[in-house]
C-alpha cells in the first residue's frame, strides 16, 4: 500500500510533467510514463532526483512529440543518447560531429551541412566548428542525429534492387 507521502509526491510529479508538457494527460498515460521512467531512468518517486528526471523527460517529450519507446528506432536513438549523456567532458564542433559519425556509423561526407546545423538547432544549440559542446548537450544532438541515420539506412535498403544485389554477389 502506498504511503501518503508517496501519493503526494506522485501527484506532484504528475503536475510537474503536465506543466512542462503544456497539457493535461490521462491517468493511464501518466501510469505508462512513470513505468517508462522507472525502467529507463531508474526513477524512484520519493527520490530527490525524481523532479529533475520528470522535468527533463517532459521537456524532451514536448520538443520531440514522437518520443515513444514503442516507435521504431527508439531503442537505437535512446542508446545514442545514453552513450553521450554518460560520457564526461566536452567536444569541439568538429570533434562532436566526428564522435557522432563514429558512434552512428555514418560517413560525414554523406550528411549535408544543412542537416548538421539542423541537428543542433533542434536541441536549441547553434553549430560552430570551433565551439565547445558539453557531452550532455551532445546527447540531445545524438538523439536527433540517430533518427536521421536510421532513416538514411532505410532509404538505402529501399533503393537496393534485386539486380544490384545480384551484381554484388
Amino acid at each position: 500500500m502506498a504511503t501518503k507521502k508517496y501519493l503526494a509526491k506522485y501527484r506532484q510529479l504528475r503536475q510537474i510533467y503536465e506543466r512542462v508538457l503544456g497539457k493535461t494527460i490521462s491517468d493511464e498515460t501518466w501510469y505508462r510514463v512513470v513505468s517508462f521512467l522507472k525502467q529507463r531512468f531508474s526513477l524512484r518517486v520519493e527520490s530527490e532526483s525524481a523532479e529533475t528526471i520528470v522535468e527533463t523527460f517532459a521537456g524532451l517529450k514536448r520538443r520531440y512529440g514522437a518520443l515513444s519507446p514503442t516507435r521504431e528506432g527508439f531503442e537505437e536513438r535512446w542508446q545514442a543518447f545514453k552513450h553521450f549523456y554518460s560520457s564526461e567532458g566536452g567536444y569541439s564542433g568538429i570533434e562532436a560531429l566526428s564522435a557522432l559519425a563514429n558512434y552512428l556509423k555514418i560517413n560525414l561526407d554523406d550528411v549535408p551541412s544543412s542537416t548538421r546545423y539542423y541537428w543542433f538547432s533542434q536541441v536549441g544549440l547553434s553549430y560552430s566548428a570551433h565551439a565547445t559542446y558539453h557531452s550532455k548537450d551532445l546527447a540531445l544532438v545524438a538523439f536527433v542525429a540517430a533518427k536521421w541515420a536510421i532513416n538514411k539506412r532505410k532509404q538505402t535498403m529501399k533503393s537496393a534492387t534485386i539486380e544490384v544485389l545480384t551484381l554484388a554477389l
